[in-house]
């Protein structure tokens, strides 16, 4: 019989001969179903009240954390309504006859719920749909539509503030603190907080030389650290930075044009970050930073 260190160092030796990209280190999560199952309760039982209040706020663990299982099948979408479904008494009997062109009230569920299966369902679909209807090109710059695609070009050419390659990217050698922690955490746990990784994307696109180099780090720092990489819910939002499934947005500012855009500086009013900051970066209450902005 194997005791326990002679089964992990078989399972290192496997691990070695893998086909992988070996400088990437393994993160603190378990994988497998009945960890799946485990986290969809946990999150279902003592979070999903939580949810649509506290989702956006880096510092409350109020979001799923179940995009890794699902991408790996260790959970099946039908899984995670199923067990929504039974703790809210629901069956699709009480689904609308007809959509008021609301997304607040169209499934019959409690507000939070509804907040998480708009998430869950709606977006989620919406790219795995995109994404088998055009096979060929779903990660590609010219899959934008024609107004994003132009408004980018058409300001791919101004000058940038700070402009970084994806070196300084991947080490998260940026002046910016925050994206700085956002990053070492996509590095460390294969995750970033679903809101900061909003702000992640739309700052890759301000800070390199052209958008099509944007989303080339984008997808390649994604495909490597995120345990949910490779997925088309993914590139949903790695492309939603530079404007699918979005609209223009006003003014029309520089670089980005008429994409939307997100700041550090607006999100850390919004949002209570320092705590995040801190953490992400190992830094000590009341430490400073040695260089950059703490937000």
């Amino acid at each position: 019989m194997l005791s326990a260190a002679m089964l992990k160092n078989s399972v290192a030796k496997l691990l070695d001969r893998l086909p992988i990209d070996h400088q990437v280190g393994a993160v603190d999560k378990p994988g497998g179903s009945a960890a799946a199952e485990q986290r969809l309760r946990e999150f279902l039982h003592t979070r999903l009240g939580q949810y649509a209040a506290q989702r956006n706020q880096p510092e409350l663990e109020a979001t799923s954390g179940l995009s890794p299982y699902l991408h790996f099948g260790h959970l099946s979408s039908h899984q995670v309504l199923a067990h929504l479904a039974e703790q809210e008494d629901w069956c699709h009997e009480e689904l609308p006859d007809s959509g008021n062109g609301s997304r607040e009230g169209w499934w019959g569920m409690s507000p939070t719920a509804e907040a998480f299966v708009d998430q869950f369902v709606t977006w989620r679909e919406l790219g795995y749909g995109f994404a088998h209807h055009r096979p060929d090109d779903y990660d590609s710059f010219e899959s934008l539509p024609d107004w994003a695609r132009n408004s980018l070009l058409l300001h791919a050419a101004d000058p940038r503030e700070h402009c970084y390659e994806l070196a300084d990217f991947e080490a998260a050698r940026t002046h910016d603190r925050l994206w700085n922690a956002a990053q070492t955490q996509l590095v460390r746990e294969g995750t970033i907080h679903n809101y900061l990784r909003m702000l992640w994307g739309k700052k890759i696109l301000e800070w390199t030389a052209s958008p099509q180099d944007a989303l080339a780090i984008m997808i390649e720092l994604n495909n490597k650290y995120a345990l949910d990489g490779r997925n088309p819910n993914s590139y949903s939002g790695i492309l939603w930075t530079l404007g699918r499934f979005d609209r223009p947005w006003a003014p029309e500012r520089p670089i980005f044009g008429v994409i939307r855009y997100m700041s550090s500086a607006n999100t850390a009013r919004k949002l209570r970050v320092k705590g995040y900051v801190r953490d992400k970066l190992g830094l000590k209450e009341g430490e400073a930073p040695a260089q950059g902005l703490l937000y």
